[in-house]
């Protein structure tokens, strides 16, 4: 895994701030929704949507990634000429890990913004029903 990582080139940096923004949002909301006496105030939305922007940015990284992998590989095998299958294979592998971890940075990212969105809504409809 750390050799794919690595691989991947200058966008695994992108796709790792997008995944410890991710992580730091998530915890920073969760303490906020959380703690004894939470509301539901716009601050803190703000911050839970931004859970879902990062992800939707690490997605878009990922494809970047990819698509610059594959445009260097094909680069790659027009000036080598004939090459092993097993090479070309190996190189498109390469270009969509990108892809497939900004997708998995995604999908965290939509799974704790959906279960902390819930919790925002549920505090929003405790407040307009007067319960506190």
């Amino acid at each position: 895994m750390g050799r794919i990582w690595h691989d991947m080139g200058v966008i695994h940096w992108p796709l790792l701030v997008s995944m410890l923004t991710v992580v730091v949002l998530t915890a920073w909301s969760a303490a906020r929704l959380f703690r004894p006496g939470a509301a539901a105030d716009l601050r803190t939305k703000a911050w839970l949507d931004a859970i879902l922007f990062w992800g939707g940015f690490a997605m878009i990284a990922g494809v970047l990634g990819t698509l610059l992998g594959v445009i260097l590989a094909a680069q790659s095998i027009e000036m080598a000429g004939e090459v092993a299958p097993m090479l070309i294979w190996g190189g498109i592998k390469v270009a969509m890990s990108s892809a497939a971890a900004g997708s998995l940075i995604l999908g965290f990212a939509a799974l704790v913004w959906f279960a902390l969105q819930l919790r925002w809504r549920l505090l929003l409809a405790d407040a307009s029903e007067g319960r506190t």
